[in-house]
């Protein structure tokens, strides 16, 4: 008696952890064949247009400006 409950006990285990296991190697499939945010069409990664520009800090006023186009902050000891 006790022998034949173990027994079912043991078969749903069995076919509970078998369908978790299937369903999860189905969401890892899902997630491979669908596109990267980077693949999708007609848009680009986030990083694919940034250019990064030196800054250079005002040693007068303390702001910081792009160092191509840093203008003087209208102060007389402005290096700009």
């Amino acid at each position: 008696m006790f022998g034949k409950f173990l027994l079912t006990v043991a078969v749903i285990a069995i076919i509970w952890f078998g369908y978790k296991y299937l369903g999860h190697l189905a969401e890892l499939k899902r997630r491979d064949s669908s596109p990267r945010p980077s693949e999708r069409p007609g848009r680009e990664p986030r990083d694919a247009k940034v250019d990064a520009e030196a800054m250079v800090e005002c040693r007068v006023c303390g702001t910081w400006q792009p160092s191509r186009t840093a203008r003087s902050c209208g102060k007389a000891d402005c290096p700009y």
